[in-house]
């Protein structure tokens, strides 16, 4: 399956729920408005009724998860923030 709906849709949930928008205000001082993940979503769902795959996965591709989140911790929305990134990780210094 090219679409999996439920990826936007947990991403969307998660941005919108309590906790997300909690942590949101504590550091940024300001609500999250989850607009780039409900335009994800919306996006997944015109990806989905597509018949064309190249065109579904195009699409897919254009959308904010898979252009900033994902599994890139350099893409990581708190990287900088709660954190500073390293190049290697600490437990493999010998």
């Amino acid at each position: 399956d090219i679409v999996n709906l439920w990826t936007f849709f947990d991403e969307w949930g998660r941005c919108i729920s309590s906790t997300h928008q909690r942590d949101s205000l504590y550091r940024f001082g300001h609500f999250d408005s989850c607009s780039p993940q409900y335009q994800d979503l919306k996006l997944a769902l015109r990806a989905k009724t597509t018949q064309d795959p190249k065109e579904a996965a195009a699409l897919i591709q254009t959308s904010f998860y898979r252009r900033n989140l994902g599994s890139d911790r350099m893409n990581s929305p708190t990287a900088d923030i709660i954190w500073e990134l390293k190049d290697t990780p600490g437990w493999d210094v010998e």
